[in-house]
């Protein structure tokens, strides 16, 4: 066999064909071992239809009753010598009937037509090097992926723009295909995305995001932005209107991240950011919000665009601590994660500004130098009871102790805080100097 199968995959298909039914691995699983990559997911496909394939596998769970697909997952949990998941290992396994005359609605496949041979199914597939199927004795190669494979290329079977109009989302998987293995567009596939990726407004921003995100995670993620900037495939990201509104530093930062961004770690979130920052937030937010990415994420994004070029200013410790202090701990460390990868992109601060920077954040968490109001000495509680303030102002006062102590971590004791919170409660002056302002 061209692909070393795991025991696993090799076990299905076995009990397939003892039972008298037809088995190949196909898809990309294929083309990555081919390519070289360890695939996480094996893709089956079978003669076999749903009913044959619950009773050969009754443990395996069902995928899709109306597409007649099972899933058999073998997850490990990766234990650090603490004790601690620091992930998961292993494989997941999708055992699938034979199909062709595949209908999608914005990325989504609807309808299949179920087949008897697994040439039928070879034939609705997107890309040659995904319609490559192997069982235990044979090999089905109908549309040279090997070569394609061997040659670096990325090709529709058959004519790239029926491909498409089938599915727009091929046109964006095309790219992400090409960072995760290295490879080059087939000039057809190239000219039909130059020509058609405006179908992509039609298809689920979603799905987009999936495909987008897992292209700026790959290996190669520089050639897949590049050849994103290049097709114009870019509008379906940010908006037609964005990037007719980019200015030519935007499209120069752009050019230099799609040609130095496989420089830096494939940290998903922080490539994304990397993306997003190279331009204007008000261009990108409407596209942050329109892809849905999760809560994390999303935060994440907008504090690029929104707060990276304000850490910039955070070189001395009580500027860094106020900072923090108005976003979060964990939000400030992702932006400073942010400004080391700018800096091996762009090149936009030096080393050691950064390093300062993480010397100084090494300090406070060393010495526990206070930078929220629960790190405080006292609480609402205590300006109460000794009379300060009520509590709607007690607050305020906690607010404004916390900044003083920004700059002045020993003042952080009882004795100290309440002397300082009966000034601010007396003195308006004080108390408007620091945004607060008294009502009768």
């Amino acid at each position: 066999m061209l692909v070393k199968l795991p025991k696993e995959v090799g076990r299905i298909m076995g009990t397939l064909q003892q039972s008298g039914f037809e088995a190949y691995v196909v898809g990309e699983c294929i083309s990555d071992s081919l390519a070289g990559k360890k695939p996480f997911g094996w893709d089956i496909s079978t003669n076999a239809r749903l009913a044959d394939m619950k009773r050969l596998f009754p443990d395996a769970k069902v995928l899709s009753e109306k597409f007649e697909v099972i899933r058999f997952e073998y997850i490990e949990e990766i234990v650090d010598k603490n004790g601690e998941v620091t992930g998961e290992s292993g494989i997941i396994i999708d055992l699938a009937a034979y199909r062709a005359g595949d209908q999608y609605e914005q990325g989504r496949l609807l309808a299949a037509d179920f087949v008897a041979t697994v040439e039928e199914d070879l034939a609705r597939r997107d890309f040659t090097i995904n319609a490559i199927a192997e069982s235990q004795d044979s090999l089905m190669d109908p549309y040279d992926g090997r070569a394609d494979i061997k040659n670096k290329l990325i090709r529709t079977v058959g004519d790239a723009g029926v491909r498409f109009r089938e599915d727009p989302l091929r046109m964006i998987k095309a790219l992400r295909l090409a960072a995760e293995l290295d490879f080059d567009l087939h000039k057809s596939v190239y000219d039909a995305i130059v020509s058609g990726h405006t179908m992509l407004s039609d298809v689920n921003p979603s799905k987009i995001r999936d495909e987008f995100t897992g292209m700026l995670s790959a290996p190669a993620a520089g050639k897949g932005l590049s050849m994103l900037l290049g097709t114009g495939m870019i509008a379906d990201i940010i908006g037609q209107d964005a990037v007719d509104r980019l200015t030519k530093r935007e499209m120069q930062d752009l050019t230099t991240l799609s040609q130095n961004i496989d420089k830096t770690q494939p940290v998903e979130d922080r490539r994304l950011g990397l993306f997003f920052a190279c331009m204007d937030k008000k261009k990108v937010r409407p596209a942050i919000d329109r892809l849905n990415f999760n809560e994390v994420t999303h935060q994440h994004l907008v504090d690029a665009v929104n707060d990276l070029p304000k850490l910039y200013f955070t070189n001395n410790k009580p500027a860094l601590k106020k900072f923090i202090y108005q976003r979060s701990m964990e939000r400030y460390e992702f932006l400073l994660s942010m400004e080391k990868a700018q800096r091996i992109v762009f090149s936009y601060d030096s080393e050691t500004k950064i390093r300062s920077k993480i010397f100084m954040l090494d300090e406070i968490h060393k010495f526990g130098e206070p930078i929220f109001p629960e790190d405080l000495k006292i609480d609402a509680n205590d300006l109460i009871e000794a009379g300060i303030c009520d509590r709607d102002k007690a607050q305020k006062i906690l607010n404004m102790l916390t900044e003083e102590i920004h700059t002045h971590p020993k003042k952080n004791t009882r004795e100290q805080l309440l002397k300082l919170a009966k000034v601010y409660s007396k003195n308006k002056v004080a108390a408007a100097l620091r945004g607060i302002h008294w009502t009768r």
